[in-house]
């Protein structure tokens, strides 16, 4: 058989070849040719769309137009103004580069150009059918170029039958032009659908610009960034965390005005939600990122979406660190009916001045009390130390086993004492050698991890100075005091009244967010305190799981937790922390393995860490329907103003609903008085 011969490929044939990497569908085409304008300076865009771009897609600009001697080279290949050496690739300043689009498009489609500059008489128009390219003709028009794509795909069947219907490839040109148009405000940008305007964007703000990727809705809901690395310029907006959403169909990123798509900033924005928002969702955001054209590669991919940075860890650490940093220094608290952007008017300032002065009367004491709270009584022996600097903590016991029976329990804030129906208040974990056996401390009064002093000691900045007595009746910094105290419902939830509302928290997300601050903040001081088992408690595991196992164990012996192999499908628990004497060390570990084999071996140390730190607060906090005592809910009341991130749990679920007496007013349609 005779060897097939190596035969140099014609130029339509290499062109039909590039549109398939440049030109995946209208969208493409749209994407390109407003490119060209942008890098052209014009400052009006109007894109046209014919039956979703199958049958027409024309854009028109005012830039600064093309030569009539420079048409024919529009359409040829690796033809571009925007290239003159060599070391211009290594410092790309314009939205476009290759000089392969044009070429692409029309071997691809009829195409055409009407191009005048502001020195010429006329315009000139050249045609492009299929690769066949016209002399250029003299014709009427205005400065700047329109661009028309007609029957794209004509003449490769096989990629027109994979495109969508009209209206789908339609929504992608939408999004693409509003993609496109948030970077640059200083342009008006219209878009027009079978001759209806669906799109009209006039050169405006750059605040204002970026709020228009986003519904109505979100627009009260926003914060503005705006930092300075030496070079690197990063700004934008950023939405609250309740505004995250399954996709991230409202996030953007732009770098030196492109859009991009990059793990890292995406890894970063999303670590800088971590614990403010659910799992699998993700947080809206427009991020522009200014940064030097020699500190970055977009000659990576066909439609320079992907990027390649000199130092990636720079942005990512800048971009995490500006955004987490503004959401830990704003009020997160979610509110049930948004409505911050409708300024009060003085008749419903009145009116809720007025509630809120009969709100502040103290209640008539009823005849007979309309839920019964049990007191316990101090002399018995399984009566909960309640917080009270007059009653004093009992004296510390001494060590014992794990597996034998204690009579105080370790917690880092609530936590019930064995036999007991009620919590108890322990202090914040302290350190302790991990290598030998340690004796839990007595229970005493709540105390500040930071500096060891009890609340009930130490003064608080809180509304002018005043003491914790009265600031225990309060809910948040950020809301005026709360009187009577909170009140706990169906032993889940706990709802106090503000001075503009009334708020609702879930005791066991608040709970889960102050044992996660404070597990994070020791753990970086050193390992968690831990107690040897008497009985090393062993557990089936499968190979993989043994593997994670050996794995993990410098994040296992942080924690306080020492396991290991103990067989070729056994693992064995010898020493677990005090605070998680709830549970059965052996579950834990092997649901921890469990997680692990399924979710968390591709993440980073840090990461990890978080993990299984959420999981260790979630086991160890306060149950829904577990019952607290007036105290207890006053303690983890006051707990949470010590805090970062209250109002969130480490899973992202909000621990607090604020309801103003606007909100109660509507939902009583009593504003119309």
């Amino acid at each position: 058989m005779a060897l097939p011969r190596i035969l140099q490929l014609s130029a339509g044939l290499i062109n039909r070849i590039a549109a398939g990497e440049v030109i995946e569908r209208p969208a493409s085409v749209v994407k390109e040719l407003v490119e060209n304008a942008l890098d052209a300076g014009a400052s009006q865009i109007t894109v046209e769309i014919e039956d979703g771009g199958l049958s027409l897609i024309r854009i028109i600009d005012n830039g600064c137009g093309i030569e009539s001697s420079d048409l024919p080279l529009a359409f040829a290949s690796h033809a571009t103004s925007k290239l003159t050496s060599d070391d211009d690739l290594f410092r790309i300043a314009t939205m476009g580069f290759r000089g392969e689009a044009l070429a692409s498009i029309g071997a691809v489609a009829q195409a055409r150009i009407v191009s005048r500059t502001a020195t010429s008489q006329a315009a000139w128009e050249i045609y492009n059918r299929g690769g066949a390219i016209s002399d250029p003709q003299a014709a009427a028009g205005n400065t700047g170029t329109i661009i028309e794509v007609r029957n794209l795909f004509y003449n490769t069947p096989a990629r027109r039958k994979f495109l969508r219907g009209p209206g789908t490839e339609f929504s992608h040109i939408s999004e693409m032009v509003m993609r496109l148009a948030l970077s640059w405000p200083a342009v008006a940008f219209k878009l027009l659908h079978n001759q209806r305007t669906t799109l009209d964007l006039p050169a405006t703000t750059t605040e204002d610009r970026l709020l228009a990727a986003w519904p109505q809705d979100f627009r009260a809901l926003h914060l503005n960034v705006d930092t300075r690395d030496a070079e690197i310029h990063l700004r934008g907006i950023i939405g609250l965390p309740e505004l995250a959403r399954p996709t991230a169909k409202y996030q953007f990123l732009y770098l030196n005005g492109r859009s991009i798509r990059d793990k890292f900033i995406i890894h970063a924005l999303r670590e800088a939600y971590r614990g403010l928002t659910e799992p699998g969702r993700h947080p809206a955001a427009v991020l522009m990122i200014d940064i030097p054209p020699h500190d970055v590669d977009v000659n990576v991919h066909p439609t320079k979406t992907e990027v390649r940075f000199r130092d990636g860890g720079r942005i990512h650490g800048l971009v995490l660190s500006t955004v987490r940093e503004k959401l830990l220094g704003s009020d997160l608290t979610p509110h049930a009916v948004a409505r911050r952007d409708q300024p009060d008017d003085p008749q419903r300032q009145d009116m809720r001045s007025r509630l809120a002065d009969f709100f502040r009367q103290p209640p008539a004491t009823p005849a007979s009390p309309l839920v019964e709270t049990p007191q316990a009584d101090p002399n018995s022996a399984s009566a909960p130390f309640l917080i009270n600097p007059s009653i004093p903590p009992p004296a510390p016991t001494t060590a014992a086993p794990f597996n034998q029976n204690h009579e105080t329990r370790y917690p880092s804030l609530l936590t019930r004492q064995p036999g007991a129906d009620t919590f108890v208040h322990a202090p914040a974990i302290t350190a302790a050698p991990s290598s030998s056996p340690l004796t839990p401390p007595g229970i005493s009064p709540l105390s500040d991890s930071t500096t060891g002093q009890s609340v009930a000691e130490k003064p608080q900045s809180f509304d002018g100075g005043q003491q914790p007595a009265s600031r225990m009746q309060n809910i948040a910094a950020t809301d005026a005091n709360v009187a009577p105290p909170a009140i706990q419902l169906h032993n889940s939830y706990l709802v106090a009244q503000a001075d503009d509302g009334l708020v609702i928290i879930d005791q066991h997300a608040l709970h889960e967010r102050i044992m996660y601050e404070e597990l994070l903040a020791r753990i970086s001081r050193g390992p968690l305190e831990s107690q040897r088992l008497l009985i090393p408690q062993t557990f089936p595991a499968s190979q993989r799981q043994l593997d994670l196992l050996e794995q993990i164990q410098p994040l296992l012996l942080k924690l306080g937790i020492e396991a290991e192999r103990f067989g070729p499908s056994t693992g064995a628990v010898q020493a677990f922390p005090t605070f998680l004497q709830r549970l059965e060390p052996a579950t834990f570990v092997q649901e921890l393995l469990e997680r692990g084999e399924q979710e968390l071996l591709d993440l980073h140390e840090e990461e990890l860490l978080h993990e299984v730190l959420d999981m260790m607060a979630c086991k160890a906090a306060i149950k829904a329907g577990d019952p607290l005592s007036p105290t207890e809910i006053e303690a983890l009341l006051a707990r949470r103003e010590l805090v970062e991130r209250s109002s969130n749990c480490p899973h992202g679920r909000p621990t607090t609903l604020r309801l103003s007496l606007r909100d109660l007013e509507k939902q009583f349609k009593r504003t119309g008085f």
